[in-house]
Parts: structure tokens; sequence; C-alpha cells
């Protein structure tokens, strides 16, 4: 298979197939058909296909094979786009598991690592090495084995200097950093005068993460050649990922003034200007309050550098927005990449303590201010966080002793002291749990006002919704707390506590707009079945139709639907369970699905409807028959 057209491949990768001893039979398995060398071992790829490529060549291809440009191409010349096939043999090598590793073949791992070769330095240095291509790095880094000892010798210094920097550059582009770093040194070390091998160096140190190295490489290749331009810009990249964005500007604005024009610094530092730019706008944004514009513009920053300032910036303005889940992951990879950070730990513990876990959060804080004792912003958290704990602590002291007006204090202390955003967990926790309180004190109005701001704080606090519907409950509001409840449910409909709130609301709307067959009657609700057959006979004498046949239109209709509602009243008052039932809550609808159900329910018992039951047989106004 060609390689896809598009752009040229970079520079050779593997290891050179004519530096192999092994029988060619052995050899040609572990031959990778995209740059034709030796797989790189350490670095090979297996396909589900059975074939083996170096890894950085397979990735190379499959980048290329998914370029735009050449899937254009293709529709242009009227074939499908197929995404990346294998080279060998054209098999499909999209989707998960169709390449991994040569290592999960231990077999054929074995095979390659015991492959031989001679050194790859052997055309530039006579080294006179043999062995197996899994010793090759540590011959080359080895000068006992290298050349026997004499690999530095100063005849030759420079020779094998260049030699051992040509192999570094090998391994960077098949991204065997570490091996290049080890290689590079090697070179460093036969000559030490060269700015070139220390900026590349430098540049599989940014690839592996170590800035601080990166930049001291960079200082040294700048020492040595002050024209140096990728000293330059890899130093600034370096100071970027150190978070120190004004050192990087420094240092590309001193090598503007030694290297006039080149295009390579204006660039990056144009790039690290609006870097400091966005930096200084998402502070600024934080400083007035501003959360979401603070992180449109560390988010902006983050596009060009993960450094700790950018990361922990968009992690202060989450928290800020309140949202503590995404901070606590953000501040929990700084701290692990940099354990000094002490912004960090500031800006976890705060999350933490935000979501309601002080332990775990005044434990981050501590070790903040454990790293630096000093650190103003750490040691002010630390108060306003410690005093925050212990309001909240006695407020749910105090309510767990019914002393609720002591409690209401305490939420209010606590949200003073702890200065939280608006939108964040403790602020809708507390809010909800004060709201509770007022409620118990029968302070209904300022519960209800607890209750909307937790839930404009967080829109599925479930608490606060619970306490409002109660409050609404007590106020004669029934139809609101179930429209608000409806609301919950909406958000979460598996959650069984929420149905079981919303339910009982309902049951209280349905309550509300029943008859009161009590006032129909004119009878109290101790009334017993002759005290309301005689009510029911007095109040017919002045609602009966025919008394106000003569009367208007509204009139008579008034009478018609009281008249109706005396019916009513009568089949549900004069029966025990019908009764029970209504003084329960239940309406009329409620009552006859019950006693249906109550009536199946004993036919299915062996038992007449009217077993069991009390005056009026339960079964209407007829008793049982």
């Amino acid at each position: 298979a060609a390689f896809p057209r598009g752009r040229p491949r970079s520079g050779t990768m593997g290891f050179p197939i004519s530096d192999v001893l092994t029988d060619e039979s052995i050899v040609c398995e572990f031959t990778c058909k995209i740059c034709c060398n030796l797989v790189e071992y350490g670095h090979a790829a297996y396909t589900h296909c059975s074939h083996v490529f170096c890894e950085s060549c397979l990735a190379d291809w499959v980048a290329r094979s998914s370029d735009p440009e050449v899937l254009a191409e293709a529709a242009m010349n009227g074939e499908p786009a197929r995404g990346p096939r294998c080279p060998t043999c054209n098999a499909g090598l999209a989707g998960q598991g169709k390449v991994a590793p040569l290592q999960t073949q231990p077999l054929a791992w074995r095979l390659l690592g015991r492959v031989q070769v001679r050194c790859p330095l052997h055309d530039s240095t006579s080294c006179g090495w043999r062995g197996d291509l899994s010793e090759v790095s540590a011959h080359l880094t080895n000068s006992e084995s290298h050349l026997k000892g004499q690999d530095y010798a100063p005849s030759n210094a420079t020779q094998n200097a260049e030699a051992l920097k040509n192999q570094g550059n090998a391994k960077f582009q098949s991204h065997a950093y570490r091996e290049a770093i080890q290689l590079y040194s090697k070179a460093i070390s036969a000559a030490p005068g060269v700015a070139a091998y220390y900026g590349n160096r430098a540049a599989a140190w940014l690839m592996v993460g170590a800035a601080k190295e990166c930049a001291e490489d960079c200082r040294r290749a700048i020492q040595l050649d002050s024209g140096y331009v990728k000293g330059y810009v890899r130093l600034a990249k370096a100071l970027v990922e150190l978070s120190d964005v004004d050192g990087a500007e420094e240092s590309l604005r001193a090598a503007s003034t030694r290297c006039p024009g080149r295009k390579e610094i204006e660039e990056e530092l144009a790039a690290v200007r609006l870097l400091s730019a966005h930096l200084a706008e998402g502070e600024r944004a934080l400083a007035c309050d501003e959360p979401a514009r603070a992180l449109e513009m560390f988010v902006a920053a983050a596009r060009v550098t993960q450094c700790a300032s950018v990361t922990l910036g968009a992690a202060r303005a989450e928290i800020a927005l309140g949202r503590c889940d995404g901070a606590m992951r953000t501040t929990a990879a700084v701290i692990r990449a940099e354990p000094g950070n002490v912004r960090a730990y500031a800006a976890r513990g705060l999350a933490l303590c935000l979501k309601l876990d002080f332990d775990q959060g005044m434990k981050h804080i501590r070790e903040g201010l454990r790293l630096d004792p000093d650190h103003a912003e750490c040691a002010g958290l630390f108060r306003r966080m410690k005093r925050a704990g212990a309001a909240l602590d006695r407020g749910r002291n105090a309510s767990s002793k019914r002393d609720f007006e002591a409690a209401c204090e305490a939420f209010t202390d606590a949200l003073d002291a702890a200065r939280a955003p608006t939108h964040s967990p403790f602020t809708a926790s507390v809010l909800a749990q004060r709201a509770n309180a007022r409620l118990r004190l029968k302070e209904y109005d300022e519960s209800l006002a607890d209750c909307a701001a937790a839930i404009a704080s967080q829109e599925d606090h479930k608490p606060a919704y619970f306490t409002q519907a109660t409050a609404l409950l007590h106020l004669g509001k029934p139809q609101e707390a179930e429209e608000s409840l409806a609301v919950l449910l909406k958000m979460d409909p598996g959650d069984e506590t929420v149905r079981r709130h919303h339910e009982k609301a309902a049951f209280e709307v349905r309550k509300s707009k029943r008859p009161d067959y009590y006032a129909i009657l004119g009878i109290s609700r101790v009334a017993s079945v002759p005290e309301v057959k005689q009510a029911y006979k007095a109040r017919c004498m002045e609602w009966h139709p025919d008394r106000h046949a003569n009367s208007s239109d509204e009139e008579r209709a008034t009478a018609e639907r009281n008249f109706k509602l005396l019916g009513e009243a009568l089949e549900i008052m004069e029966d025990q369970m019908k009764r029970q039932l209504y003084d329960e809550g239940f309406d009329k609808e409620a009552i006859a699905e019950r006693v249906e159900a109550a009536r199946r329910a004993a036919h299915r018992g062996g038992y007449g409807y009217g077993h069991g039951c009390g005056s009026g047989g339960g079964c209407g106004s007829g008793g049982c028959h």
C-alpha cells in the first residue's frame, strides 16, 4: 500500500535495516512497511491483522489517512471514505482494540528484543559492538561499552557527539523522548560547547513535562550562542509552563533585540503577550466579581498553555460560579504535578469546604500554610472557613435540640463568615437548613424567602423544595406547593422521596377543592347518623328545586346545585367508611375508588361486602343487601 498522498513524511523512523545481523526470514516480520526499517524496540505497534509497525510511523499514517485533503482527493476520485487502513493488508484500523503495543504479544516482543544488531554509529565511530536490539540504548549511553571506553577521545569527540545527536533526533521523532534525552546528554558530554545539543535536549525535556530542566538547557544554549533563536523560543515556552509569563515576555523582548527580524521570535512574543492579556483580564474579572468573564479568559489562555497559573485561574472562576466538582478535579491535577503549589492547596481546600467536606478542606488549607506560613490568601481562607464550619456545626446541633432560634442565628453566622459564592453548594445547603428552622418557628414567609434563595443558588437542591412545599401547605397554598414539587419531580422522576412529597401536595390540592359537606349540612364533625339525616331533611326543604320554581334562572341553578351537593353529603356522611375517608382528606372520586377496591378485596376473601362494617353498613345508605 502506498503512503497517503498529501504532506510528505517526516524523518526516518525505526532501526536501520542495514545494521541488522539476524537472518532476514525472521527480521522481515518486524520490518515496518512504512519506513522500511526494523521497528523501534519499546515503541512498536501491533495491529489486529498481525502486522508490526513503528508506533510513530503508524500514528503518522493514521493521521494522514484522516487528513481532510486526502479525504477530499478521494471523494473527487469517486472513492469512498473508509478511514485508516493497514499499510500491509488494507484492513480497517478504525475502532477500539485494532492497534496495541507489541508488548501485548509476549513471544513476538521477546523475539524482537533478541534480534542481533551492530552499533548504529559504527560507520562514523568505528565502534565494533554487536548485541541484542533491546541493548542498543544501553550501549549507546555507556561509555565503557561504546567504543570500549574511547568514546570521547579528543581526536573524534565532535564526530562521536554528532552521531549521538543524530541518534537522539531519531528517538525524538519516534516519541522516545527519555531515550533521546540520554543520547543528547552523551553528545553534550562528548562536545559540551555546542548550543544545538542543549537546545535539542531542552526540546525533549519540554515534551516530557520537565519545564525547569528545559529552561536551564535553553539558558546554557543561549550563553554558548547568543543568536540561537530556537533557544529563546523554547526558553519562553518553558517559562510559560512554569507560570512565569512575565519572564517569558522579557526573554523574548531581549531575543528580539539580539536577533531582530526573526519571524519565530516575533510570533512567539505575540502569543505570549496575548496570553498575558488573557491572564490579566481573568484576574481583573475575578476581583470585580465577574466569574463568567474570568472563566472565559482563562479558557482562552488554556488554549495556549496548561500551566498552573492558567489552570488555577480557571479553577477559581469555577468555584466562584459554584462549580466545585470541576475545580476539585483541576486542583488535584495541579497538586499532583506541583506538590508545593500553595495556591492549589488553597483553591482545593475552598472547593472542598464549599462542598461541605470541611474535614478534607481544612486539611488542604493547613497543608498550604505548612508549605508557606506567611501566605496571606491561605491564612485568610483558613480563618474564614474555620469560623464558617464552627457556626454550621452550632446550627446543626441547635436544630437537633429543637432550639430553632439559636439555629437560625448560627446558620446566619455561617453564611456571613464563609462569604461563599451565591451558587455554591454551601450557600444552598445553609439557606435550606435555616429555612427549615424558620419553618419550625412558624415564620413561613421568612422560610419561603430562604427556600427561594437556596433554589436560586442550586436549582436541584431537594431539601429546599421540600421545606418550601411544607411552608406553602401551612399557608393554605397547596396548589403552589404542588407546582413547586412538580418542577423537582421533572428534574428527577426516579426519586421516590420526591414522588411521595409531590403526591402529598397533589392530595392537598384535591382536598382543598372538595365541598365542605359538614358546612353544607350545617352539622358538626361529631354529628351522629340520625343528626345527619335530620339536617339533610331540613336543608332539603330549603333548597328543593320545587320551592324555587318561580325564582330567577340564576336562583334556580343555585338551588339545583345545592340540592345535588346535599345528596352527595348525605351519601358520604351516613356511611361510616366513606365518612372516615372524607375526614382523612379524600375527595368524592378517591372515596369511590377506595370503596370499590375494598369491595373487590372483600369479595376475593369470600365475605360479603358488608362483613365487618359498622352502622350504615359501609355499602351506601341502604346498608348491606
